[in-house]
């Protein structure tokens, strides 16, 4: 072999081995690296939201945030979640016209109101992030049929100012004393915190099987990150209309992985909502039975859902299910004007035989709180009769008595559909005819 051809094969393999070498240098993938995320502002996956009441100060509303790990190998941070190097951005994509998109996470910076508004490179919302621990995690079995799931508390947030750090995640928080001020939007170096930076790190807390979820030991591959969405104080947000909040999940080498999306909107009071109700009924409604709130086959029962103008969801500003005012209303012919005979609550607590729907497996039914669908549940009737339907029956004839559910909220269309009530036999009452 001539020299020069040794020279040659030389050359090779060393450009070879540099070859190999630059390749390596690139950060691997993990063997826990992220596969996946959505972001969710309700527990039946809803991602549009309307926030009602408050000001720029006390509103915030609570997002989930889903990861996927495919190789998650048990239930710890260590083996499930954002790996470190990873992360979790919030940024506005999408606001009001004349209103600020960009960076949730300069909270040294007040919102633009002025001229500039629309230009700003901050957005009008900011992002706290809140512990995971603020909620009754789902337990994981050995089995998906043993596990449990759990159901988020949509009220344990944080707002932009007079915060107690009660929900904060302490893990990113650093050393806050308790009981100081975030006071968003200002110049205190409190704010300059992890906890409000607008990005979700391997350092965050989750939790397990939320929402329906029931994992088991050998695939708890999905874990739940929880932030507070808010106003950076005195934004022109009230009753501007939606913003769209995203939220881009990236690996260790900076690469995009997935992208998710909520819409948040803020209303300043109830009538500025354009929320919607709508009426749900099933079964054969009888005089002085009761009026249940299962959705199983066979159960007599009503239910009413609220939604933003989206199909989304409607929280006050507390993160709380609003209060509709709801009853059942009787006219007869010597009363033509319809009024309340009893009283019908309406819940969204998630309380079986209260809220709408059932427990199902591991308690993955329809039962949900905050899902803004509601039960309607009959609390007695001005005879004195608790917890069932009027104790006389319909009378269509003439319409000498006819009952309605009547149910209100905010600017949402009134709720006045007719409701049937007959005899335990089964028939509608007839007029009596006069009699000589």
């Amino acid at each position: 072999m001539s020299t020069k051809l040794i020279f040659k094969r030389v050359a090779l393999v060393t450009i070879s081995a540099l070859g190999f070498g630059i390749l390596s240098s690139v950060a691997p993938a993990s063997a826990l690296a992220s596969t996946a995320i959505a972001a969710y502002v309700g527990p039946s996956n809803q991602t549009s939201v309307t926030v009602v009441g408050g000001d720029t100060t006390t509103s915030a509303v609570l997002v989930r945030i889903d990861v996927t790990v495919d190789s998650a190998t048990g239930t710890t941070r260590s083996t499930n979640g954002l790996t470190c190097g990873e992360s979790i951005t919030a940024s506005v994509v999408t606001a009001p016209t004349g209103r600020n998109t960009g960076s949730m996470a300069d909270t040294s910076t007040a919102a633009s109101n002025g001229t500039t508004a629309g230009t700003s490179a901050r957005s009008d919302l900011s992002i706290i992030e809140i512990a995971a621990t603020s909620q009754d995690t789902g337990t994981v079995a050995s089995t998906s049929g043993t596990s449990l799931t759990a159901y988020t508390d949509w009220t344990e947030i944080e707002t932009a100012s007079g915060a107690t750090f009660t929900n904060v995640d302490s893990n990113t928080a650093g050393n806050f004393p308790a009981g100081s001020a975030l006071l968003i939007g200002t110049t205190n170096t409190t704010t300059l915190a992890r906890t409000a930076d607008g990005v979700v790190t391997c350092a965050n807390s989750f939790a397990l099987n939320m929402d329906g979820t029931r994992q088991n030991t050998s695939n708890v591959n999905k874990v739940s990150y929880y932030v507070a969405v808010t106003p950076r104080p005195n934004a022109d947000v009230m009753d501007r209309g939606a913003y769209t909040v995203r939220f881009e999940l990236t690996d260790v080498n900076g690469n995009r992985v997935g992208i998710s999306d909520v819409k948040i909107d803020f209303a300043s009071t109830p009538t500025k909502s354009d929320a919607s109700l709508t009426l749900t009924t099933a079964g054969t409604f009888i005089t002085k039975a009761a009026l249940a709130t299962t959705d199983t086959s066979g159960s007599t029962y009503a239910s009413v859902a609220l939604k933003n103008r989206d199909g989304g969801l409607v929280r006050t500003n507390l993160g709380e299910a609003p209060t509709l005012t709801s009853s059942i209303q009787v006219s007869t012919t010597a009363v033509t004007v319809y009024t309340d005979t009893g009283t019908l609550t309406a819940s969204d607590s998630g309380v079986f035989g209260v809220d709408a729907g059932n427990h199902g497996a591991g308690y993955s039914g329809t039962l949900k709180p905050s899902d803004g669908v509601y039960g309607l549940k009959t609390t007695g009737d001005v005879a004195g009769n608790a917890s069932i339907l009027p104790n006389m029956p319909t009378i269509a004839a003439d319409a000498a008595r006819v009952y309605r559910f009547r149910i209100l909220y905010g600017n949402a269309t009134t709720i006045t559909t007719a409701l049937t009530i007959f005899e335990v036999s089964g028939w509608i009452g007839k007029r009596p005819r006069n009699r000589c």
